[in-house]
């Protein structure tokens, strides 16, 4: 249980690390999103892989496990949006 908390935690570091390089890059807010919008989309496919594909064993566990770990990368990735857009503004202000 230690080990998923740590993943989940790294995986939600690797999220702020991808808004924070194309904060760097680019000026326009939509293409921080990119990587929530593709967690998002892989949670909406592993969602309907476990309600309608035809699963053996532990295999809709293994989608749930991979649901989680690309809600962590999406939120890691909004929550530093959210920082970077504030500090930005912060600054802007002074």
């Amino acid at each position: 249980m230690d080990r998923l908390v740590i993943v989940l935690l790294v995986l939600a570091a690797v999220g702020a690390l991808a808004s924070f390089l194309l904060s760097r890059f680019f000026k326009r807010k939509w293409i921080w999103y990119f990587p929530s919008l593709i967690g998002v989309l892989l949670i909406i496919y592993y969602s309907l892989q476990i309600e309608f594909g035809k699963m053996e064993g532990f295999e809709e566990l293994g989608y749930l496990l991979l649901s989680f770990m690309a809600l962590a990368v999406v939120a890691g990735n909004v929550i530093a949006n959210i920082i970077i857009t504030l500090r930005r503004k912060k600054q802007e202000e002074k």
